[in-house]
Parts: structure tokens; C-alpha cells; sequence
């Protein structure tokens, strides 16, 4: 309840009216998309028959490459072993109208770093998630507008979402 609080007043703090034609935009800093998207972690994957359970998030915007850099909490699992490293997951953002989500698309596993348990995890394991390092890994949900719940304002879809030096601007 205390996170829905929080996230109801960074979507007011954010929301900037533009005279439109029914139109207005919101845009969120780093900081106010930070805490709306750890609604949507820990996050599961499956890739070359290992389970990643990303958590921990923390996102830059880089708005000169339009591109979303997620640094996250690895956990990886293959065969009851288990393997934890740190990561950064880039790719471009994209929104899903039929989920009503933004969704890093076609991310990439970029500058992975194993944490602890080396020792004792087989170097399969260890071999198979660092040739991982700079490969497309599969998408990777940001925000959920539905969880959002904004059609209780009257905000419906978004017409347009750019990478801005100000944040993430989203045009209603």
C-alpha cells in the first residue's frame, strides 16, 4: 500500500498539462521511474535452459542512443545449482496497447559479473552465463499501466513515449 502511495505521487508530481488537442504529457525522472518499476520485479526468464530471476532494478535513460539501461540482481539456477551476479540490460522501450505495457525490447545482457558461489557451481554453469555476456536476452516488462490503474484519471493508452534529457515523457 505504501508503494501504490508512492507511485501515486511521483505519476502527479510528473504529470506536466500541455494544451492539445485532448492531449496532455507526463514525464518521469530517472527517479520517479525507479520506483514505479520495481512494482514489476523480481522478474523470471528462461534462456539456454537456465532460470534468471532479475530483481533489484535500477534504470538510466540514455536519451542520446534512445535506449533504457537496467542495472539488476542476476540470479541464475540450472540444475539445482544457483549462481548470483550483477548486470546491466539494455534495449530500446516499446509499448504493448493490448497489455497496456512498456517493455524493454530486445534487451541485451551487457557487463555481467558473478557475485559469489563460484566455488561450488559447476563451470558449465558459470561458462554457460558468461558467454551470455552481449547476447539478446527476452523482453523485459518496465512499467504495467494497468497496474498503474491511470483510466481512473481518464488516461488512457499512450499516443507517444520518448527518452528525453528531462526523464521518460509519455503523451496521453
Amino acid at each position: 500500500m505504501k508503494f501504490l502511495f508512492r507511485c501515486w505521487i511521483c505519476l502527479f508530481a510528473a504529470l506536466a498539462v500541455v494544451p492539445a488537442v485532448h492531449a496532455f504529457t507526463m514525464t518521469f525522472s530517472e527517479s520517479q521511474l525507479n520506483t514505479m518499476v520495481t512494482a514489476v520485479f523480481p522478474q523470471q526468464r528462461t534462456f539456454d535452459d537456465v532460470v534468471f530471476t532479475f530483481s533489484d532494478p535500477f534504470v538510466e535513460l540514455d536519451p542520446l542512443e534512445d535506449e533504457v539501461n537496467v542495472k539488476v540482481t542476476v540470479l541464475a539456477e540450472q540444475n539445482g545449482q544457483r549462481l548470483k551476479a550483477k548486470a546491466e540490460i539494455s534495449g530500446r522501450i516499446a509499448y504493448h496497447h493490448q497489455l497496456a505495457q512498456l517493455r524493454l525490447i530486445e534487451p541485451r545482457l551487457d557487463k555481467l559479473r558473478v557475485l559469489d558461489n563460484q566455488a561450488v557451481v559447476s563451470d558449465s554453469l558459470v561458462n554457460g552465463i558468461k558467454r551470455l555476456e552481449g547476447k539478446r536476452v527476452p523482453v523485459i516488462l518496465l512499467l504495467d499501466f494497468d497496474d498503474l490503474d491511470l483510466a481512473a484519471f481518464g488516461v488512457q493508452k499512450p499516443k507517444r513515449i520518448d527518452i528525453t534529457s528531462k526523464g521518460l515523457l509519455i503523451e496521453i
